[in-house]
């Protein structure tokens, strides 16, 4: 029984230690030779967003001498994927008085109706874009049941909007 146990044993550290060290990168191959070409894989019709970036100075390589020998600039395809710039929203903190309670109770107040006014535009943009959609869905023929989900999940968030108006209606 415990001979089994640690055969056991044995074996699954193999298996981890062997797990292990398959999953380390492998050291570069020593064997190759220094001035072996290089094969350089570039498409044909770059995509729209690609564009390139060329070195200002020259690359320099070792060769087998030791001897430092200039290569042309390199060419690379580097796709840029910038997010738009927009103006950072200035978030406003409590200022007053800690301890005054009602200024405080103000100052969630008029957090909560920035919110929700917020979210009566987020909401009426999306619908707008959902209602879009749900033109094309129809056009392209989908399935009624998801059709009329869409349309549901259209209506509720309709209805949201239309309850947090009535809230800030009655607050004011």
């Amino acid at each position: 029984m415990k001979l089994k146990l640690l055969f056991a044993s044995i074996v699954i550290g193999l298996i981890i230690a062997l797990s292990w060290f398959s999953n380390l990168p492998m050291s570069p191959n020593t064997y190759t030779e220094i001035n072996a070409p290089k094969t350089v894989l570039s498409s044909a019709k770059p995509a729209a967003k690609i564009q390139t970036i060329e070195t200002k100075t020259p690359v320099l390589t070792v060769n087998s001498r030791l001897k430092t020998t200039p290569i042309s600039p390199i060419k690379t395809h580097v796709k840029v994927d910038i997010p738009p710039i927009s103006p950072t929203k200035i978030e406003t903190t409590f200022t007053g008085d800690l301890d005054d309670h009602e200024a405080y109770l103000a100052y969630e107040n008029e957090q909560e109706i920035a919110l929700k006014t917020a979210y009566i535009q987020a909401a009426k943009d999306k619908v707008k874009l959902l209602n879009s959609w749900l033109v094309k869905g129809i056009n392209q023929q989908l399935d009624a049941s998801q059709i009329e989900f869409a349309k549901e999940k259209i209506k509720a968030l309709e209805q949201l909007t239309q309850s947090l108006e009535e809230e800030l209606k009655k607050a004011s």
